[in-house]
């Protein structure tokens, strides 16, 4: 794996060790500045392979050490690079909007990052994408469980409750429903109407924009399925499942804003139409497996398209 990193981690000729936010500072900026602006996640506590990368300045050269979350080093160098970390966060009016990420590793390792990021500050936010994990939830400040492997009403609800946030994503190990460039174009909607019926914060996918050599020509990687790292093509291009995943945001939203304004009206007639959207959005939950769901293309179209038509009615119902 290319292990560059934002944060250039330096251990100095006397030991001591410095930090440089140079690059860091740069990207987030940027972000910033096109209107990414609500959250900042640094990784990674636990990289593959626990294996971490810093430049020694006796020698000039990287180092790579492994430091398990359980082992000692471990502890001991986060312990220092959290001080900085923080302190150069609240300098830059950022700490209230970071979160420690964490994706997809064993709840012991995940354990035991998270026990040493709290021990350090409990003002620290931590997030993570990966399977869930009933332990972890009382943790993550905000969780992206893997489609399959996710909580129940109960405990979606009970993170809300908390304050917490909580989406879902696909990835390469997902046939269906999914974004790859052989998905058909419907599940790019179909995901965010998931999200909205089992009343998720959001959809979580990686990745926009992490092309192999000629994705034009030839859209294949070696290891995953066409499409699974990228959306949108170079150029500025878009692409039909990215415009249909698009499309889906915009129906979540729009259920999202219908359900307020139709939770602070008396009319009955309205009630009685949300109850009936509510049944219909009850279609989209069920079976968490969908290779055990007889669900195909057809049935997408057929339940987008009817959710879509209600929700139009429950527009001009409320006069909008």
């Amino acid at each position: 794996m290319i292990e560059g990193t934002m944060i250039e981690w330096v251990k100095k000729m006397n030991g001591a060790w410095k930090f440089d936010y140079a690059i860091f500072d740069q990207y987030v900026q940027l972000a910033m500045e096109v209107g990414i602006d609500k959250a900042i996640t640094v990784y990674t506590p636990v990289p593959w392979g626990h294996r971490f990368r810093y430049l020694d300045e006796a020698s000039g050269n990287y180092v790579y050490e492994v430091w398990p979350p359980d082992s000692p080093q471990f502890k001991t160098i986060w312990d220092l690079f959290l001080d900085d970390l923080k302190a150069h966060l609240q300098k830059k009016g950022w700490f209230e909007k970071t979160y420690l990420g964490i994706n997809e590793n064993p709840l012991p390792n995940t354990l035991a990052a998270a026990k040493v990021i709290k021990d350090h500050s409990k003002s620290w936010k931590i997030t993570y994408a990966g399977d869930w994990h009933p332990e972890l939830s009382a943790i993550l400040d905000d969780y992206s469980p893997v489609l399959g492997s996710e909580p129940s009403l109960k405990e979606l609800a009970d993170r809300e409750a908390r304050g917490f946030t909580t989406t879902y994503y696909v990835a390469c190990g997902q046939p269906q429903p999914n974004n790859f460039v052989f998905s058909p174009p419907i599940e790019g909607k179909f995901m965010n109407w998931y999200a909205a019926a089992y009343g998720y914060d959001g959809f979580l996918r990686w990745a926009y924009d992490a092309w192999p050599a000629d994705p034009v020509r030839d859209a294949r990687h070696t290891l995953w399925p066409a499409g699974d790292c990228f959306f949108v093509y170079p150029g500025g291009n878009s692409s039909i499942r990215f415009e249909k995943l698009r499309e889906g945001i915009v129906d979540f939203e729009k259920i999202r804003i219908i359900r307020d304004l139709a939770s602070r009206s008396t009319d009955k007639k309205l009630k009685d139409m949300m109850k009936e959207f509510d049944a219909h959005l009850n279609t989209f939950t069920g079976e968490r497996d969908f290779s055990k769901r007889d669900f195909n293309v057809q049935r997408m179209t057929d339940a987008v398209g009817k959710g879509k038509k209600m929700l139009a009615e429950l527009s001009n119902e409320l006069g909008y």
